[in-house]
């Protein structure tokens, strides 16, 4: 009898041993179908029109600002995919953003820098190592520079410091202690034109997924791309114009928080502009940025104030009826599920914090978890 046991025992882990093989070899295939289709659309994108070495090709923007626009809900806030479903994956990787479309973004967002050799990637700082595994990495030991970025001094890898190919040898890892860390390095940083792809591949008849670049950080990296006559501005959107993102009505949004960078792009684009902001903008400047900008995209704080010290409510603004009255919409940021970021009014729940926005009438929400937001939308 023992030796029967012992003997259905050991078969029974091959039986889950084999299984365990069958489910990782479906991930990996599934995983590299991704990347595959990805890499297919952004090599057709390169055949339409070469960014790097051509001229801008894009009509001045009309004196009004256009505040309709094509293919997204109307009858609820935007889901904004901060970084891609970044509470649940490595921030801006394929994958991350993947999953944000797969959990029903509507829009997935792409903080930008510009790498040595002139390519676009997401990122959201102009360093390495607070999300890649880079300081695994002997052979770029050497390569930490220190470098100032609106006035705060920086000693790090720097993305302006490596071409694309180096970049890619990297790996992304979650940078929040408390999410999950078991996608540690898996996925590569991804490239302004594999994000578009994912986009683009998941919009169909009936479901338009848009895009949401910002020109992060566009006085340091402009610094170094002047000795090759281009701009972070100019390159980016000799990029959206090679992948059709031309129009009032085109699915993206353009955002900074540098209001030069957005005054220069709307000289020459027609995309709509969002300017972001931690600050309330006065009324006046309210006024000016609707003469140029589709809306602007504010700190969560700014529409509901909390007080720091105790984490409670102190009351509703009306920033979102002063920036209606203007005709400008308006996003908030970031929309988190942790306990930390949710104030205590709320009890821990981030329904009660999306319905609270929603009923201000928010227009759209950055999140790092799109599907809890999608969940509470259709009522689950």
């Amino acid at each position: 009898m023992i030796q029967e046991k012992s003997i259905l025992y050991r078969n029974g882990n091959r039986c889950r041993s084999w299984l365990d093989l069958i489910f990782q070899a479906c991930t990996t295939i599934s995983l590299l179908y991704l990347v595959i289709k990805v890499s297919i659309l952004a090599m057709q994108a390169n055949t339409v029109f070469d960014a790097y070495n051509s001229m801008i090709k894009v009509e001045n923007s009309s004196s009004s600002v256009k505040k309709t626009f094509h293919g997204f809900p109307s009858n609820r806030p935007l889901i904004i995919a901060h970084r891609g479903s970044s509470g649940m994956r490595p921030e801006h990787t394929v994958a991350a953003y993947q999953l944000a479309v797969d959990q029903g973004a509507d829009i997935i967002e792409c903080d930008l820098a510009v790498t040595k050799d002139l390519k676009l990637v997401c990122s959201h700082d102009a360093y390495l190592n607070d999300t890649t595994d880079i300081h695994h990495h002997s052979v770029f030991k050497n390569r930490v520079t220190t470098y100032t970025i609106g006035g705060k001094t920086i000693t790090d890898y720097f993305i302006n410091d490596f071409t694309l190919a180096e970049l890619k040898t990297l790996k992304r890892v979650q940078n929040r202690p408390y999410r999950d860390q078991s996608y540690n390095g898996l996925f590569q940083i991804a490239t302004f034109d594999e994000y578009v792809a994912v986009a683009k591949f998941a919009t169909t008849g009936d479901r338009v997924v848009g895009i949401y670049p910002e020109t992060k950080n566009p006085v340091f990296f402009n610094q170094f791309l002047a000795i090759n006559n281009t701009t972070m501005e100019d390159l980016l959107l000799a990029s959206l114009y090679k992948h059709g993102y031309t129009s009032a009505d085109s699915p993206c949004f353009v955002q900074s928080f540098d209001e030069q960078s957005l005054l220069y792009m709307a000289n020459h684009t027609k995309l709509p502009l969002i300017y972001l902001t931690s600050t309330r903008p006065s009324s006046e400047h309210l006024n000016q940025l609707s003469t140029f900008c589709y809306g602007v995209g504010v700190s969560k704080n700014i529409i509901v104030q909390v007080d720091p010290t105790t984490n409670e409510i102190v009351t509703n603004t009306n920033f979102l009826k002063t920036a209606h009255a203007k005709n400008l919409k308006v996003h908030a940021f970031t929309f988190r599920n942790e306990h930390q970021f949710l104030a205590w009014d709320y009890g821990c729940d981030s329904y009660r914090e999306y319905a609270r926005f929603t009923e201000l009438e928010l227009d759209g929400f950055f999140t790092d978890y799109p599907w809890s937001l999608a969940n509470f939308q259709q009522g689950d």
